[in-house]
């Protein structure tokens, strides 16, 4: 592991103990080693002779080093079988001088054991977190962080054990540690943890799509793509109506595809990815439910319906007549369409439904079915020649644009007399009544008419009949 600058490297320590037992000024991590840690300590030598024993506390206090040197006043002895990076070293020292009892030992000094906390994926934030220095006082503790392989920097000042970086780059790997900063002015150094940041995975753009988009007769339901390898949050369907956006977040990601029912079939609708702190990633292209509408013009009908999936789709549209089977009758790029009911069915249909459909590659959008009736023409002259010359010869309704299911037809005389009745359809009265033909003048009819879609019509009127 690389080695700090000059700020990190162990000072000399200054007296503070005025005899001849030795004490322990700092402990310190070996930066460059995983079993490591440097033990000073001070002292002022008494006699040549003098010598150290330290001591180190695993359940309980055993020595594991006797130092003879007595020529210096500050030692150093390097623990190389130590754990500093699995757990706090702790040591004491002793003073042994010939012919006097050791000295007790002295205040014990123990390793800043350094560890990670939380990753905050928002922030892109990691929480350090370690274990304070004991034995000596401590101003406070220097936090340094690196990508690895580069320089050490100086991230902040803690008085405390905590520390959370911040704006960490994603998917890198780093180093920390933690620098003691002592009042008798040694550093004592924590281990280094390695950290690498969490990498999101982006979601592919070209697979977040709307694939179907069915209007169910203003109710909605949208068939969504996903792409479930990244790493999200999840997906928010968002409705777009006069500017006020509402959203739903899908958080189940383990399939390519759901289904969202939305409630507003005039609205707009898109999908957002959301990463893990809701902010939105990458979008679906907008779509609107298709809606058809349809106006009814003389023998005809209009129908225009909105842009769906985008504006160079194609539309299908399909038509059931009388309740009939569903039928592809005609196939467009512009989004309205004028249709002669006689080119859809014969005079005797009534009820037109439609439906169109919005396809751009592998995409549909569906719209509602849109239903209209063709009103039916009931045709009576008022006046007709019964004199055989077979023009205008009789007389009696001419119905188009409908079927009918029951019929009556009643022509009266002026005192009320009836003087023809029928239930046929197809029969119309030639000007007799009795096997006679009735006197020139006016007469009275009745219609009553029911047709197969239930509608009841009836006609009241006179008609005169001519000898020419």
């Amino acid at each position: 592991m690389p080695r700090l600058a000059a700020i990190l490297t162990l000072l000399p320590c200054a007296v503070f103990a005025q005899n001849q037992y030795a004490d322990i000024e700092c402990v310190s991590v070996d930066t460059t080693s995983t079993s490591k840690v440097f033990i000073r300590w001070q002292t002022t030598p008494v006699s040549a002779d003098q010598s150290y024993t330290i001591y180190k506390w695993d359940a309980k206090w055993n020595d594991i080093a006797v130092v003879n040197e007595a020529s210096s006043e500050n030692r150093l002895y390097t623990d190389v079988k130590a754990h500093p990076f699995e757990r706090s070293e702790r040591y004491a020292i002793s003073t042994s001088i010939p012919g006097q009892q050791d000295s007790p030992l002295s205040a014990f000094h123990q390793t800043i054991f350094l560890k990670a906390g939380d990753y905050d994926k928002c922030r892109k934030s990691l929480t350090l977190n370690w274990s304070a220095y004991i034995g000596a006082d401590v101003s406070d503790y220097s936090v340094f962080g690196c990508v690895s392989g580069a320089k050490y920097e100086l991230l902040g000042a803690a008085e405390d054990t905590i520390f959370a970086t911040e704006e960490l780059k994603e998917g890198t790997d780093y180093n920390f540690l933690v620098v003691a900063n002592l009042q008798n002015g040694q550093k004592s150094l924590s281990n280094i943890i390695s950290y690498t940041t969490f990498s999101s995975r982006l979601p592919d753009k070209s697979l977040i799509s709307f694939d179907t988009v069915l209007n169910r007769q203003g109710a909605v339901e949208l068939h969504c793509h996903i792409d479930t390898a990244a790493d999200l949050l999840g997906y928010s369907v968002i409705r777009f109506l006069d500017d006020i956006q509402n959203d739903s977040l899908i958080t189940d990601l383990s399939q390519p595809t759901f289904v969202f029912n939305a409630d507003e079939a005039n609205a707009g609708y898109t999908m957002a990815a959301r990463g893990f702190c809701y902010e939105p990633l990458y979008s679906a292209e907008d779509v609107h439910p298709l809606v058809v509408e349809a106006d009814i013009e003389e023998g005809a009908v209009r129908l225009k319906w909105n842009y769906s999936l985008l504006n160079t789709e194609q539309y299908t549209l399909f038509c059931a007549v009388d309740g009939g089977a569903e039928t592809e009758v005609a196939t467009v790029t512009e989004p309205s369409i004028e249709l002669n009911f006689n080119d859809l069915a014969d005079e005797r249909a009534q009820n037109f439904c439609f439906r169109i459909e919005a396809k751009v590659d592998n995409r549909l959008s569906v719209s509602n079915t849109v239903c209209v009736e063709r009103q039916p023409d009931v045709f009576l002259p008022n006046a007709f020649t019964p004199n055989g010359d077979g023009v205008n010869d009789t007389f009696g309704p001419v119905v188009i644009n409908a079927q009918v299911s029951d019929f009556e037809f009643i022509i009266f005389d002026r005192f009320g007399g009836r003087v023809f009745a029928t239930t046929n359809q197809q029969e119309r009265w030639d000007g007799t009544c009795g096997g006679s033909y009735v006197s020139a003048g006016g007469y009275v009819y009745y219609l009553k008419i029911k047709l197969h879609n239930g509608q009841t019509i009836e006609r009241k009127g006179a008609v005169n009949v001519i000898y020419p």
